[in-house]
């Protein structure tokens, strides 16, 4: 009777540690990564000898609004062999500079470049950093968003994966999702002046103003 006792518990201790090196999680298919926030590099490529001020605009616009470093950079490019073309790059150069910086471009530098080929001679090339917001790392496209698929993609899918896509592209400036400071631009002593008469229990003054009966009644 005793053996008998040994053997099942024995075999009770082989299934229990058979069960717990079984995995009965399921792995989630819902995405719970967050939004990504990535630099990347803005070119774009002017004819130095044109300025073109709704390009300009433009290109300033999203350089105030999106730009990391606050830095951008104009390379303009010449035909070598004549020493006088550089001088004239180095001219179109600063052109530029001050009509970005008239429209509100801070941090820009200038340099010039000689080329041999003329067809990319005679060019200025704006470049600068800028924070993109980006779906999750491996976020797939859902099944079927470009056509038929199979029950394989389905299974490979993460729920949530293209609302985030979605989303990342409507947002407007990226580093908010990085966070910003609550704190005020301006002096802590002159904003707590306005609220002392508050604090000390003192009634405001009435502030001084128009009635509705004393606007254009007078020459009734």
């Amino acid at each position: 009777m005793q053996a008998h006792r040994l053997i099942s518990l024995a075999g009770a201790l082989v299934a229990g540690l058979a069960l717990s090196a079984c995995d009965v999680t399921t792995p989630s298919q819902m995405m719970t990564q967050k939004i990504r926030i990535k630099d990347h590099i803005v070119t774009q490529t002017l004819d130095a000898g044109r300025i073109d001020p709704a390009r300009l605009n433009v290109i300033a616009d999203d350089f105030t609004q999106k730009a990391s470093n606050r830095k951008m950079a104009l390379t303009v490019s010449y035909l070598a062999g004549d020493a006088k073309r550089e001088g004239v790059a180095r001219k179109q150069g600063n052109a530029y500079k001050k009509a970005f910086e008239q429209r509100g471009v801070a941090g820009i530098s200038v340099a010039t470049v000689p080329l041999a080929d003329k067809q990319y001679a005679g060019k200025v090339v704006v470049t600068y950093k800028v924070q993109a917001a980006l779906a999750p790392k491996d976020c797939k496209n859902i099944p079927g968003y470009q056509g038929a698929d199979d029950l394989d993609a389905a299974d490979q899918y993460q729920f949530g994966c293209n609302m985030k896509t979605a989303v990342s592209r409507m947002i407007a400036d990226p580093s908010d999702l990085l966070g910003k400071g609550g704190t005020q631009d301006n002096d802590s002593r002159r904003s707590g002046a306005v609220v002392e008469t508050y604090k000390s229990g003192k009634p405001n003054q009435p502030m001084k103003g128009f009635q509705a009966s004393q606007v254009g009644g007078a020459g009734g």
